[in-house]
């Protein structure tokens, strides 16, 4: 056995093995290594974005995030022929969390050998570790929460046998809503001595799209035990099943080892309830240590209960809002407030609801309504593009007090106020930017484009020709890129709805892109087909009492055909089937009372 190799065993055994007597204290240095698969795959660091059942471990106040039941085991392989055995139960017990674990450490078989290091042949000797701890975390406030830990832990070495109880103290913080803090004392015993650790972590989630995220942490760690360490760790998760993971865990220990000693990876699946974790580690000339995970969790009743409460709100939230929009578009304006304000009642944070709520609460406050609001865009378009800005910014302005995010108001009165400023074009100039504004207008961007081409190449420095140019070759990449997203849609039996409602809103905003309306003529029958298998579908899910589905349903009717002769029906059953559930909410308010 070569020197490195000793003196690697030396730097990762001697103080697990033999951490208590060297430092006179009962606390042990298996409870001062990175265990849990998900974790270990992030270099450990984890004490400030920690929120599953390794909180027991790595900082109890992350408990107060678990609103599940979870179970969870893992085996470690760890160096040399060691290996740990972990398991966990964690459960939300009043505002917090409660968590229980069991870890035995088994670190193989060691040959005994005198002061001059020769063999005794005496039996070989198998230390091994038993420890479990009592866990809780609660929030302190919507920023802050705290958690607290007890835990024991027996030490044996052939006749040698020692026991502590030690206590753990956490706490993390959210600030601005994506810095996460994290600090942690643990393995505290009566005498303070310096066998304790300090774990000081701080993390964000850098982004996070449509169920997929990435987050990353940094941790600093004091140990009584291995001395001063530090870690970064990254997890990426995408759709919501897979994860991977990277980290580097840096400490003295690694001078005396080779390769990318500190360097570990490790990957996550998902499905449903139930997840699998792997993580790999690099430890140099001791090789590599590789730990396994599987985790469960259980709903309880009243979990459950929460979650369709919540599902059922939000989903009535929705047909409100949309109830809401119908109205506005209809000029009923107070009762397109109504239903805003149902919305913003069962979901106060409902996205847009209040955007709509102040719009149309300056309209009805103004007088105004939406013919109005249409005639005042007209009337200032007509004018800007007959060059008389002044009338097209005071149409624009008074319109901007009824109606704040019409369309692309704000573009429009922008442009005016510039071309109100400036110098003014030429005689030639000014004839293409109308005459290509009017094409604009109407959707027909080519022959918009070859008028501010004339233009500029009589006038190659006018800036707003060479602005509305640019802005039209964006817009018909929009428009190009909306018919192929909608062609796939439409291909795919899921997404129809998405892709016909797509082309739709082309065909009716822009009649000079024929493609779209060319598309939806040759989807007649299948639409068709589609609404009539929607309107029976509706009704066998109401039958069978799931009325959110039941709605969806029917909803998929209207928005495939407008036009549809099975919408005086459906709407009536709509109506019905919101009715029933907004009893249903009400019956489980009085239960929660």
């Amino acid at each position: 056995m070569n020197k490195r190799l000793i003196t690697a065993i030396i730097a990762f055994f001697i103080p697990v093995v033999a951490g208590a007597a060297a430092y006179q204290t009962l606390s042990f240095a298996t409870q001062d290594i990175n265990i849990g698969a998900r974790a270990v795959g992030m270099g450990g660091a984890f004490t400030a974005m920690v929120d599953d059942s390794s909180a027991v471990y790595y900082n109890t106040a992350g408990l107060a995030k678990i609103k599940n039941i979870e179970f969870y085991g893992a085996f470690d392989k760890w160096l040399m022929d060691a290996n740990f055995t972990q398991g966990y139960v964690v459960m939300p017990v009043g505002f917090g969390a409660i968590g229980g674990a069991f870890t035995f450490t088994d670190f193989g078989k060691f040959q005994q050998r005198d002061d001059s290091g020769a063999l005794t042949g005496a039996p070989d000797i198998s230390p091994n570790n038993i420890a479990a701890s009592l866990s809780y975390g609660f929030p302190v406030n919507d920023m802050l929460s705290a958690g607290l830990g007890v835990k024991y832990s027996n030490l044996t070495i052939d006749d040698y046998s020692e026991s502590a109880v030690m206590f753990d103290l956490g706490l993390q913080a959210q600030l601005a809503g994506i810095v996460m803090l994290g600090a942690a004392l643990q393995n505290l015993d009566t005498s303070f001595t310096n066998g304790y650790n300090v774990r000081l972590g701080v993390g964000t989630q850098l982004f996070e799209i449509q169920g997929n995220n990435m987050r990353i942490e940094a941790d600093a760690k004091y140990s009584g035990v291995f001395g001063m360490s530090y870690a970064v760790g990254l997890e990426t998760n995408l759709f919501k099943v897979l994860a991977i993971r990277a980290g580097y865990d840096i400490k003295n220990s690694n001078n005396a080892l080779s390769g990318l000693t500190g360097l570990t990876l490790g990957l996550g699946i998902t499905i449903d309830k139930l997840s699998m974790d792997y993580a790999f580690s690099s430890n140099g000339d001791l090789g590599m240590s590789h730990l396994v995970g599987l985790k469960l969790l259980y709903e309880g009743s009243e979990e459950k209960e929460k979650k369709n409460y919540k599902k059922m709100t939000d989903f009535l939230a929705y047909q409100s809002y949309k109830d809401g929009e119908d109205a506005f578009n209809e000029g009923n304006y107070k009762r397109a407030q109504s239903y805003w304000e149902e919305v913003k009642g069962m979901a106060p944070d409902y996205e847009g609801i209040d955007i709509a709520l102040d719009k149309v609460k300056k309209l009805i406050a103004s007088g105004g309504s939406l013919k109005k609001v249409e005639e005042l865009f007209s009337e200032g378009m007509s004018a800007y593009e007959e060059f008389d800005f002044d009338k097209a910014v005071k149409k624009w302005l008074e319109l901007k007090k009824m109606y704040p995010s019409y369309k692309d108001l704000d573009v429009w009165l922008n442009d005016a106020k510039e071309l109100k400023a400036s110098k003014g074009m030429s005689k030639q100039s000014e004839k293409s930017f109308r005459e290509g504004l009017k094409y604009y207008n109407s959707c027909d961007y080519a022959k918009a484009l070859a008028e501010w081409q004339k233009g500029l190449e009589k006038d190659p420095k006018n800036l707003k020709i060479s602005q509305y140019i640019e802005r039209t070759k964006e817009k018909q990449k929009e428009i190009k890129e909306g018919i192929r997203i909608a062609k796939a849609d439409v291909a795919n039996d899921s997404t129809v709805i998405d892709g016909v409602k797509r082309l739709r809103n082309i065909s009716n905003v822009c009649p000079a892109y024929q493609d779209a309306a060319d598309i939806l003529s040759t989807l007649k029958e299948l639409i068709s087909l589609k609404t009539k298998d929607y309107y029976y579908k509706g009704i066998d899910q109401y039958t069978n009492g799931n009325l959110d589905a039941a709605i969806v349903y029917w909803n998929n009717i209207e928005a495939l055909d407008p036009k549809s002769d099975y919408l005086v029906k459906v709407r009536r059953y709509i109506s019905d089937a919101r009715n029933k559930q907004k009893a249903l909410m009400g019956i489980n308010k009085l239960k929660k009372k």
